[in-house]
């Protein structure tokens, strides 16, 4: 063989070598870029070390719209019930007519101050711009009641406003879009935060067929209007009766919005009696202190869970996500089981889900006690 013909095979060999090398760095490259990663998880800020369980209710009513209870009535109520964290949220233009109910004047207002019922002076309150947002009670329950300012919006769909004073004097009864950015708008304007309530009532099946829309109406109302909107933090479930339901239209807005906003889940049980409900539903924050700006973080963060009221609550103690191995664990104490929902199908049971084989998936889970559910918000897994 010639000196020119061996030089030429060792170039060819070596081109061939080069393009295998250039092959097998692109395709792991490839394979790397595309491995699925966790790209949204609500609890990824968590402290758990820090961070203590509050339960609250954010959605009651009283005697000034068409609850049974007089406000201090509730409040102790809330108080020896082990809660710490109430709004009460009152409609604002509700006029009440029934027997047995207090007559009151169409308005706006708010239930507020506390001082007004209760002889508890609050050892802390919390202002935006002048007016009082929220105020901390030391000496209601154990460790203390944060009472948040709010109101229920009462124009149809229903929308809880929390740490404001927002109301309005007109009620309009059919959906309407415009009216909805009026009142996001001044919610907005005025520092508060806001959630779609029991959202269920508007789709079919609920028991406001008569006021609600078709599936993909209302989707598109909800959806297109939270995304519009960083005040609204999402939609309030309720856990009775229609469970199903609400259940099905977070994980369908879920799958319409979440890849490219946030979207959480409240828990409130939307009192109107004289007692607590025996299963209330209710959220746990997760938040390092009972004040204003640690309860409002968690809020809009997505630091909390939706169940009910249980004698023993599950104790969340982390949540690790592990990127090597492709798996969310969960620290747990006190529950029976634990079942991974994922884009609204059941998907896993067991505490450690692997997510290696997912693409483009949106996932949470159910913890379970005995035959109660508490519900986590969704991570994303892109």
């Amino acid at each position: 063989m010639s000196l020119r013909s061996h030089k030429s095979n060792v170039l060819c060999w070596l081109s061939w070598a080069l393009l295998i090398v250039v092959g097998l760095l692109a395709g792991g490259l490839q394979a790397e870029t595309s491995a699925p990663r966790v790209a949204k998880n609500p609890y990824a800020n968590v402290d758990w070390q820090a961070v203590q369980h509050f339960v609250a209710n954010l959605h009651s009513h009283t005697v000034y719209s068409d609850g049974r209870a007089e406000p201090e009535q509730l409040i102790h109520n809330y108080a020896q019930a082990g809660y710490h964290i109430l709004a009460i949220t009152d409609h604002d233009n509700y006029h009440t007519t029934r027997s047995g109910e207090r007559e009151t004047e169409p308005t706006p207002e708010t239930t507020w101050p506390w001082t007004r019922w209760i002889d508890q002076e609050p050892g802390q309150v919390w202002q935006r711009n002048g007016v009082e947002t929220s105020a901390f009670y030391p000496e209601l329950g154990e460790q203390g009641m944060l009472a948040i300012r709010g109101n229920e919006l009462t124009s149809d769909p229903h929308m809880v406003s929390l740490f404001n004073e927002c109301g309005f004097t007109e009620r309009i009864r059919v959906p309407n879009r415009e009216h909805d950015r009026e009142r996001f708008a001044r919610i907005r304007e005025l520092g508060g935060l806001a959630y779609w309530a029991h959202p269920a009532h508007y789709v079919p099946g609920g028991h406001w067929a008569d006021r609600g829309f078709s599936w993909e109406e209302g989707l598109d109302h909800f959806g297109s209007l939270i995304v519009e909107n960083d005040s609204v933090l999402g939609i309030e479930l309720q856990l009775g009766g229609q469970r199903e339901l609400e259940e099905e239209l977070f994980d369908r807005l879920l799958a319409a919005h979440y890849r490219d906003h946030d979207l959480f889940i409240k828990g409130s049980d939307d009192t109107h009696g004289t007692s607590v409900p025996e299963t209330g539903t209710l959220t746990i924050v997760l938040a390092e202190e009972l004040t204003e700006p640690a309860v409002r973080r968690a809020l809009e963060d997505g630091h909390k869970f939706v169940g009910s009221r249980v004698a023993t609550f599950p104790f969340f103690r982390g949540i690790t996500v592990d990127e090597d191995a492709k798996t969310i664990s969960l620290d747990i104490q006190n529950h029976t089981g634990v079942t991974w929902i994922k884009d609204g199908e059941v998907h896993h049971e067991g505490e450690t889900v692997a997510y290696g084989a997912m693409r483009d998936a949106i996932l949470r889970f159910e913890v379970h006690m005995d035959e109660v559910k508490f519900y986590s918000q969704a991570f994303y897994i892109d």
